[in-house]
């Protein structure tokens, strides 16, 4: 068998991917597996032993000829993009795991001919489809950030089904790359029970990095403390973020922008005591080499799609009231800057001390917590990563529902989690948090009881004219009654639609139909219809397993 896995996006998100990379290894041992990435990805698809052939998709440089407006120019991204065609055609793939979600890349793999695409790819109409249960939760997901609860790397690796499962990232280091750690501590006089801290102050976007005035605050905070010998990684392109760390901390830190090569940075996060990062790829980084992390997340982040991946790292936030699409989240400029370096010490602390047996502390400990939240990772009985609340809160009601979303989810995704496991894993997330009075969970589930009982009963009446529009078809009844059932089913999207914005809650559920209506293939008037009575069986299914999961988590929290 021979497999592609592409994905052409950012070094972190190939470093995302390398689960569902070692999950195909340990499925189909015998397989070719190749990966297609950008150049910037090369370095970890190199570092992955389940890896048997890398593909560089020149993508920037064809961009680029294309806008320069110059016949020469055009003829070369016309070149490049023919022989990026031709060598995956010349791969002979059988499948291909397409997680990068583009049109671009779904044109690649329409036009590479490969016969079983599973992500982003186009149909034969070439119209842009995405195949696969998981990658539509995972394309509807970002949308409704409010209630996801999976990680991304947990969503990815089970594009493969029923394989051994990898719950961890893959990057392999060798001697060579550890040797240069040796040296750079000799040089720097650090010893091998020295407190060695790494700083990474940049990210792809400026809302996405708190300040290097609070980065350098906590600096000084844990040389005071614990005597760190602190590192600040990049791309040499970073290095005026140190420059204005050290106007506020001269002399507190070691700048390495732009001289470590990436398996080298590797081995100096796995010698280090703690990464304090914004969302980045050197974040996944640490997480692949079993560097513990403190996450700052600020801006347009979700750290619990794209947080590290992996046991005992911590993530801060300032609490917010939403959190608004993957493009957008409300107030994510303004509240940048307001976690402060105590804050962000206490995340570090929760690292340094991770203890299992303790995970929950109550927020009377200390109210400097009060305004952020806290969390630490780790794998729940269900199989998927899980952020914990470290400071115990009354539940909110959107807590309520993520939880029984997560549940719902992993329940129809996967057609096979146990209850056992289910229970278990409810329990567990329960425990983080305070009491909460037993009218509120009442009104709660009735008002959710009503709401998603509203999406069934809608989807209901989808199913009953869908199957009249496949009799009429089958029978040749003629246009004018199929135009009919065809706009009251319109009619019952839009109402749909509606009842979606007013009501949260179901929004997830709402978008994920609309989308596979979206994603119809082809032009056969019956086979259109078919999938669409399955689309409507679907909603109707997830929608009352939400009214199951809601009931299951009261009894829970009741007994």
């Amino acid at each position: 068998m021979r497999i592609l896995v592409a994905q052409t996006t950012r070094m972190g998100d190939v470093l995302q991917t390398s689960p569902l990379i070692q999950e195909l290894r340990n499925k189909y041992p015998d397989a070719h597996i190749a990966v297609q990435v950008r150049r910037m990805g090369k370095t970890i698809a190199e570092r992955h032993p389940a890896v048997d052939e890398i593909i560089v998709y020149n993508e920037d440089d064809m961009f680029l000829h294309l806008r320069a407006r110059d016949s020469n120019r055009l003829l070369e991204a016309y070149e490049t993009a023919d022989a990026q065609i031709r060598k995956l055609r010349e791969g002979n793939f059988d499948v291909a795991y397409n997680v990068t979600h583009s049109i671009a890349s779904a044109m690649l793999m329409k036009m590479a001919g490969i016969p079983n695409v599973v992500g982003a790819d186009l149909s034969d109409e070439w119209q842009f489809v995405l195949r696969g249960r998981w990658t539509t939760y995972f394309f509807t997901s970002v949308h409704s950030r409010d209630y996801n609860d999976l990680n991304l790397c947990d969503i990815t690796r089970n594009f493969v089904r029923d394989a051994p499962p990898c719950r961890r990232l893959v990057f392999a280091l060798n001697d060579e790359d550890r040797a240069f750690v040796d040296d750079l501590f000799a040089r720097h006089k650090i010893g091998p029970d020295d407190f060695v801290a790494c700083f990474q102050l940049g990210a792809s976007e400026e809302n996405k990095r708190w300040p290097e005035t609070r980065f350098a605050e906590l600096a000084r905070r844990l040389v005071e403390k614990h005597g760190a010998r602190i590192f600040l990684v990049g791309v040499a392109e970073e290095a005026p973020l140190g420059e204005r760390f050290a106007e506020t901390a001269p002399g507190l830190a070691v700048p390495l922008y732009g001289k470590t090569t990436i398996p080298q940075l590797a081995a100096l996060l796995e010698r280090s005591r703690v990464l304090v990062s914004n969302d980045t790829g050197t974040m996944h980084i640490a997480a692949s080499v079993g560097c513990p992390i403190a996450l700052v997340s600020v801006g347009h982040v979700h750290y619990r799609e794209t947080g590290p991946y992996g046991e005992g790292h911590c993530a801060i936030e300032w609490r917010r009231e939403r959190l608004g699409r993957s493009d957008f989240v409300p107030g994510a400029a303004e509240t940048r800057d307001r976690i402060t370096a105590r804050q962000a010490e206490l995340a570090v602390e929760v690292v340094l001390r991770d203890d299992p047996a303790r995970p929950v502390r109550q927020l009377t400990e200390d109210e400097t917590l009060r305004p952020v939240d806290l969390y630490v990772t780790r794998f729940a009985p269900d199989g998927a990563l899980q952020f914990y609340p470290v400071v115990r809160r009354p539940m909110a009601e959107r807590d309520f529902v993520r939880i029984a979303y997560r549940a719902m989810w992993l329940d129809y995704l996967d057609n096979h989690l146990d209850k056992k496991v289910e229970t278990e894993s409810l329990a567990r997330m329960l425990r983080h948090f305070e009491g909460l009075e037993v009218d509120d969970l009442d009104v709660w589930r009735k008002a959710l009881h009503k709401a998603f009982d509203g999406l069934a009963s809608m989807a209901q009446r989808g199913v009953q004219r869908t199957e009249k529009l496949i009799e009429a078809l089958r029978k040749g009844k003629g246009a004018a009654q199929a135009k009919q059932l065809v706009a009251e089913l319109m009619a019952i999207d839009e109402e749909a639609r509606v009842h979606g914005e007013l009501n949260p809650p179901c929004k997830p559920l709402v978008l994920m139909a609309r989308f596979e209506r979206d994603n119809l293939e082809g032009a056969d008037p019956m086979v259109l219809a078919k999938t669409t009575l399955e689309i409507y069986r679907a909603c109707f299914t997830r929608a009352r397993l939400m009214t199951r999961k809601i009931d299951r988590i009261a009894a829970l929290w009741e007994g």
